[in-house]
């Protein structure tokens, strides 16, 4: 201060000041215009007006914050360097503050001018591109930095790029990551991109907010949709740019990028995508999945598929096939490739018939059905839970276990699929069978030595296999204590029990039939929708024509348009796929809301897989769904492609909005304790105080009898036990509550805990009509589990009673 120095006047400005006009100076030191003509001043002045995209301009940094560099370049013309603009590598990016300090002279390429805002946007790159190619230009939020006058152009990141990004999500489960790359363009790294080699848990390490080097592998753009840009984070791609040799890649830890690439009988790696009934999808890389039947996942029998193969597992196995055409890989995890198996089963299924009645035993139970293995064959067949029996069943667990020994009729066989279809029923089978030891009761004693259908039992003794075909005779219906009538040598003598089991028959053999009407008319209507899916499953449209012709003939039909959007983003359309669910929405009838509501639900799962972001999409999706369709059920079903998905966060985040939105709906408050029960979480009792605050009294007792029985499953079952046991306390008399309580700890098992509570429950002083039902099941229970003893003892007490 105080220095002489020389400066010419470049302009002049008159401002009006408390004591009238002054005027304010713009001066300039800089020497190379003290040798022109104050016409050459005036143009040199007026060049520092004139940039163009892609040209060179220098300047002084004068700020530095988290993502921009502020730097000036002219007295007239500020510029902005972006972050993920200035480096690739991400020890440069972290340490941003230290790379340049206010003064520093800086020299970079002009991506954009804003001659309205004076403001350049700069970047490090040496890639320019017009910025119609990348962004949409109206979702910038800063959209009026790129209006140019003369040029309209911005960054371009073309395939093959080394960019430094930031992470912005960690996708949850094989999600992979979602990383920035520019101001408002995101890409994402497939799971299968996070590492060279195939490694446990490849997410592991990484974190929001991150910087990482990143290589651009494909940039997609869909009509008037957003960008997709693919990026991997593998080193062996990187390091050509590090002057590294690629470490040499075997076939076992190789991405294939197309199915000419794979051949049979070759050892792959991939990460387990999804897990279903029928097998399981593998990712080998960002653009091939492989499918893995149900039988060629183990050597031996996996009994519960999703448990043992969990979404993200590291799998090696081998390829069985590779259609390029349809896109579809077969990959097996089997180490023994013998097929003399396959060869008698074939042999098996040759004589196997519809309307056979076959001896089995149960291999498993699922909560849809028993698989049964077909004595004394290899084949194993499945019986439905609708064929199960003529009257209506929610819990199989309760009449059989695994080991079993049950008959059967064969209702279908299918050789190329390799499947048998069982049924159980009365019915079907002509006679009764005691469920409550497990087990079938036959008539050893058939007429003439013939099975019900008048032919004699026979032997299949071809192959070196046996087929046995049992009979079973037709008996009363079951009684209310299960007490057999051919076993009944203690209570010959009884007269008065004879006559109540007289009683009890003709009462329920009357009520049997109305059931059965019904049962009947529900099952018919049930083959009918079976039949018509099993035919357009068996002859699925191959092409885009096939299935229009098929969507005019059935144009409410949301399992016909489901399956074209399937078809669609098998061949990776995905802007095709989003089209068929906007026409679908458009054409079923306004009145068939479950058809419109499936097609919204098959749009939900679409945004989640193939959104950008899939968050965002999901949610705008649902947004509009809102509009058409019931909200508690449509909010019911985001909460179940939630929770199918493994995103506990959003699962929670969604319950939260739906106990407000509906405190009056007993089944959302059931799913929100169910959802806490499965994530161990404490908060449970605090959950179940506000569900009674909010429900109404009339739905209580049923609230906390489903909470009951979801901590039994679930939780603790002295929790369980204490909720029964309060709703005992003022409901002593609800034989509905004591069979529910009962059929729990039966489940767990404890025979001391489960006979305290049959006392209990028997000694109760109710109508010997309603103390019937706690008889009979205390009676099959001591016929499963007790001795002649304790069945003796539970008879005595009937008769008291």
């Amino acid at each position: 201060i105080g220095e002489l120095l020389k400066a010419q006047i470049v302009s002049n400005t008159r401002l009006l000041g408390k004591s009238g006009k002054t005027c304010h100076w713009e001066l300039s030191a800089r020497p190379s215009l003290f040798a022109g003509t104050k016409e050459g001043t005036q143009a040199q002045i007026a060049e520092d007006l004139e940039y163009s995209v892609g040209g060179s301009v220098r300047g002084y940094v004068v700020k530095v914050d988290s993502e921009w560099v502020w730097i000036t370049v002219s007295r007239n013309m500020m510029a902005r360097l972006f972050i993920l603009d200035s480096s690739c590598e991400p020890t440069e990016l972290n340490d941003l503050q230290k790379r340049y300090s206010v003064g520093q002279a800086v020299e970079a390429r002009i991506l954009s001018v804003d001659k309205a805002k004076k403001l350049l946007r700069l970047t490090l790159r040496q890639s320019l591109f017009a910025y119609n190619q990348v962004f949409n230009h109206q979702s910038c939020e800063d959209g009026e930095e790129n209006k140019l006058s003369d040029v309209n152009g911005t960054e371009c990141i073309f395939q093959g790029d080394i960019v430094g990004g930031r992470i912005k999500k960690v996708m949850p489960a094989v999600g992979g990551l979602l990383v920035q790359i520019g101001q408002h363009l995101h890409g994402k790294v497939h799971y299968t991109e996070l590492a060279d080699m195939w490694i446990l848990h490849p997410l592991s390490g990484y974190q929001e907010g991150q910087f990482v080097k990143c290589k651009v592998l494909e940039i997609s753009r869909s009509s008037g949709g957003p960008v997709h840009v693919d990026l991997s984070l593998r080193a062996s791609l990187l390091a050509h740019e590090s002057n590294i040799p690629p470490a040499p890649m075997d076939s076992c830890n190789k991405r294939f990028e197309k199915f000419d690439d794979l051949q049979p009988d070759m050892e792959v790696q991939g990460y387990v995508k999804n897990v279903t009934a029928k097998g399981c999808f593998l990712m080998l890389s960002r653009v091939i999945d492989a499918r893995i039947l149900l039988s060629n996942l183990s050597d031996g029998f996996v009994v519960n598929p999703a448990a043992e193969f969990p979404i993200g597992k590291l799998v090696c196995g081998k390829v069985l096939s590779v259609d390029a055409s349809s896109k579809r890989v077969d990959v097996t995890l089997r180490t023994d490739t013998s097929t003399k198996k396959s060869i008698i089963d074939v042999t098996v299924f040759n004589k196997l018939h519809v309307g056979d009645v076959i001896s089995g035993q149960i291999r498993r139970i699922e909560p849809y059905g028993l698989f049964i293995t077909i004595l004394p064959t290899n084949v194993v067949g499945l019986c439905h839970i609708s064929e199960f029996s003529d009257d209506h069943v929610d819990n199989i667990d309760t009449y059989y276990k695994a080991g079993d020994k049950v008959v059967a009729k064969i209702l279908k066989v299918d050789e190329d699929k390799q499947r048998v279809s069982l049924g159980m029923k009365k019915s079907y089978l002509g006679g009764d069978r005691d469920i409550t030891n497990g087990k079938t009761v036959h008539d050893e004693e058939a007429v003439g030595g013939k099975t019900p259908n008048g032919h004699p039992p026979v032997d299949l003794l071809e192959n070196g296999y046996t087929v046995i075909l049992e009979t079973a005779q037709t008996r009363a219906s079951v009684l209310p204590l299960q007490v057999s009538l051919d076993d009944s040598g203690a209570l010959e003598n009884d007269e008065a029990l004879s006559r109540t089991v007289a009683n009890v028959v003709d009462v329920v053999s009357k009520k049997n039939d109305k059931r059965m009407k019904k049962k009947a008319k529900e099952e018919r209507e049930m083959e009918i929708a079976a039949s018509e899916k099993r035919y357009l499953e068996k002859d699925t449209p191959k092409t885009v024509d096939e299935f229009e012709k098929l969507v005019r003939s059935s144009p409410n039909s949301s399992f016909v348009w489901i399956k074209y959007m399937a078809f669609m983003l098998s061949l990776a359309d995905v802007h095709k796929a989003r089209e068929i669910a906007e026409r679908a929405l458009r054409t079923i009838n306004i009145r068939d809301e479950g058809e419109k509501l499936n097609v919204w639900i098959a749009y939900f799962n679409l945004e989640n897989e193939y959104g950008n972001p899939p968050e965002e999409s999901v949610k705008k999706t649902f947004q509009r769904a809102l509009q058409y369709c019931d909200p508690k059920k449509l909010h019911l079903a985001l909460l179940g492609m939630y929770e199918r998905t493994a995103q506990p966060k959003l699962a929670n985040e969604l319950l939260e909005k739906m106990v407000k939105k509906f405190k009056n709906s007993c089944k959302v408050w059931i799913h929100y304790v169910q959802c806490l029960l499965k994530q161990q979480n404490d908060g449970v009792q605090s959950i179940v105080n506000r569900a009674l605050l909010s429900l109404p009294r009339n739905k209580h007792i049923k609230f906390i009898t489903q909470t009951a029985i979801l901590e039994f499953k679930c939780g603790l079952p002295d929790r369980g036990r204490s909720l029964f046991e309060g709703v005992l306390r003022e409901y002593p008399k609800r034989i509905d509550l004591w069979s529910v309580y009962l059929d729990q700890e039966i489940r767990l098992g404890d025979s001391e805990v489960i006979r305290s509570l049959f006392e209990r429950a028997t000694s109760l002083n109710l109508p010997p009509k309603r103390m019937k039902t706690l008889f009979k099941k205390y009676l099959e229970y001591e016929m499963a589990h007790g001795d002649d003893e304790r069945i003796e003892h539970v008879k005595r007490k009937a008769l008291e009673a």
